[in-house]
């Protein structure tokens, strides 16, 4: 019976609830399957995947993903000076932990995949179609049986992360985690505290769940954090609401972020949140969890004025009542129905309500992070990372450098009359990365807004995504052209999306203005060593009021692609002008007669 194994595994390794996943994760592996475990950082992907390996007996290889991560660290290299003496083949060749795990019939678990660069994750395509990989210079490997992948991954709205390409997901059953219950909670941290008080306990996980739903923060704790305030405090003489709010703000800090308008710093959140829990302790409790409407205009208000921190009366007041949740609990399990929850699912919602007419210029601006943060998210799953391109150069080493190919030619050459040769005479190559420079020149005339402003938004999101690696920039045009995000800015996307949010849409339309401000733009990176292509797309109706010839400017650009959007004006009138520019370019024209298809319409662009 798989409930059975189940019960076994968390025995035997030490795990908390996860029922459901274990059965799951047993499953796939035992039919045959690839498995991409999802979840929020800290949230348990990486125990549970190494206890399922274990408890199956199979051999186990870790990898953890960087940006840095080369295919050849994944699959294996050749020892250079064996090369020499003995050329290519299986003696010089030493196994990355992707052959060794097919080799073996093991499994290769890849933590965090997504960190990757997309080249080394390509890798795995023929793997796991066919179970082969080839070893250039050398032949094939065939994995064995009993090969598999697990890997996991962090939701792409966290930093360092990218998307995994399709092609890639639809080789991986999915098995997403969220955060577990508060009892579940409870129990991971008594554990991992060595049976600290479990009052103690119990306030440290409802103070770290509070941060998932705190509408200050993006980003939310995992059960580490409670885990460090239970440590912080436990043993602690000082039993205060200071003492409480120290060891939360060290626990707490780099676990959380601070939505981009928030006045407020992390210190004064994470204070808020203990000293609100403490408050509802001392009024004879109330529920935390309860009564939640985020989502809604009123939810966005201003918060009601707290009582001032250094009020002697009022933090005798909570010193009094942390001793009594201390001494006889009083935090319940029902308080916190929270946290579990996922942000992605009411992301239109939260749209839709920004888009409502009746809001006041005040309520908009209240609800701009969360919206900022469903575009950003949406944009994550239009859009993709690329497969990285280098610049290839031979560069020499006073002493090994493992996991690099090296150049043999240079190498042979440098050997040529020497009796000995020294690792200084060994040619590797460095792969330097290529970058883009793209300028995209947005049309707010006329009747860019509402919906229009918010897809306009939502591409941008995507483009900024993709090319977040790389360099770009957005102007917008009317009358005359703006910059909104120069080309050397680093931005987040959500900085990026409130920008455009905050455009003064309507007026003329000055097509030329825009494209020279683009191309401005572009010329700013034309000396740089890593700069491989530079590309403009133009968004507009084609519809030139005031200005010059646009198609002088756009003779300036390397590549210029024309998207024509219908803004409510007759399409076919202005479309020779946007298949012009194109021309003038050497670019695509693209027609989009809805709105919703504008964020495809430029990552097809993007793609090709």
């Amino acid at each position: 019976m798989v409930a059975d194994r189940v019960k076994e595994i968390k025995s035997k390794y030490g795990i908390v609830g996860r029922d459901k996943e274990l059965s799951l994760i047993l499953k796939a592996l035992e039919s045959g399957k690839n498995v991409l475990l999802e979840g929020s950082v800290g949230i348990g992907k990486t125990r549970l995947a190494i206890a399922v390996t274990s408890y199956l007996g199979r051999p186990a290889f870790r990898v953890d993903g960087d940006e840095r991560y080369t295919e050849t660290k994944l699959t294996g290299w050749f020892d250079p000076p064996i090369v020499l003496s003995k050329g290519y083949g299986w003696d010089s060749f030493i196994a990355g932990p992707l052959a060794q795990a097919m080799m073996e019939g093991g499994v290769i678990f890849i933590n965090e995949l997504n960190r990757m660069p997309e080249t080394t994750q390509n890798v795995l395509l023929p793997v796991m179609d066919e179970g082969r990989l080839i070893i250039p210079r050398l032949g094939e490997i065939r994995a064995k049986e009993g090969f598999a992948v697990i890997a996991t991954q962090n939701p792409q709205e966290f930093v360092g992360t990218s998307r995994i390409s399709e092609a890639l997901r639809d080789r991986f059953v999915w098995i997403g985690l969220k955060h577990q219950s508060f009892d579940e909670e409870v129990e991971i941290v008594s554990r991992e505290t060595g049976g600290a008080p479990l009052p103690l306990v119990r306030m440290a996980v409802s103070i770290t769940r509070k941060t998932r739903d705190h509408k200050e923060l993006r980003r939310g704790a995992s059960v580490r954090g409670a885990i460090d305030i239970v440590a912080l405090m436990k043993g602690n003489p000082d039993v205060s609401a200071k003492s409480l709010i120290d060891a939360a703000v060290l626990a707490l800090y780099n676990r959380v972020d601070v939505n981009l308008k928030s006045a407020r710093t992390k210190e004064d959140i994470i204070s808020e949140i203990v000293r609100s829990l403490l408050r509802e302790a001392q009024e004879g409790g109330g529920s935390p969890g309860s009564g939640d409407s985020q989502g809604s205009p009123a939810a966005h208000q201003p918060a009601k004025q707290q009582p001032a921190a250094d009020n002697p009366e009022t933090t005798a007041k909570e010193d009094e009542a942390l001793k009594y949740l201390l001494k006889y609990g009083g935090i319940r399990a029902a308080d916190f129905t929270l946290g579990t929850s996922e942000p992605t699912d009411r992301r239109w919602s939260v749209i839709n309500d920004y888009l409502d007419e009746g809001l006041t210029k005040e309520q908009k601006r209240l609800m701009e992070d969360e919206v900022c943060r469903a575009i950003s998210s949406l944009a994550a799953e239009i859009s993709e990372k690329g497969a990285k391109r280098y610049f290839r150069r031979v560069e020499y080493a006073r002493e090994p450098v493992l996991n690099e190919d090296f150049d043999l030619e240079s190498t042979l050459e440098n050997a040529l009359g020497k009796s000995t040769m020294d690792y200084g005479d060994i040619g590797y190559v460095r792969k330097v990365p290529k970058k883009s420079a793209t300028a995209l020149m947005l049309d707010i005339s006329f009747s860019m807004g509402g919906n229009k402003l918010i897809m306009a938004a939502l591409a941008i999101a995507a483009l900024a995504y993709k090319l977040e690696d790389e360099y770009y920039s957005i102007v917008s045009f009317r009358e005359t052209a703006d910059v909104v995000k120069g080309i050397d800015e680093r931005l987040p996307s959500e900085e990026v999306i409130s920008r455009i949010l905050n455009l003064n849409c309507g007026g003329l339309t000055n097509i030329e203005d825009g494209l020279k401000k683009g191309n401005e733009q572009i010329e700013l990176c034309a000396s740089r060593e890593d700069l491989a292509e530079t590309m403009g797309i133009i968004v507009t109706d084609g519809c030139a009021s005031e200005g010059g010839d646009p198609i002088v400017p756009a003779r300036n650009y390397q590549k210029l692609h024309v998207v024509q959007v219908d803004m409510g004006v007759s399409a076919s009138s202005n479309e020779k002008v946007c298949e012009g520019i194109a021309s003038a370019g050497r670019g695509t024209h693209t027609f989009v007669g809805e709105f919703n298809s504008l964020p495809y319409a430029i990552m097809n662009i993007l793609r090709s």
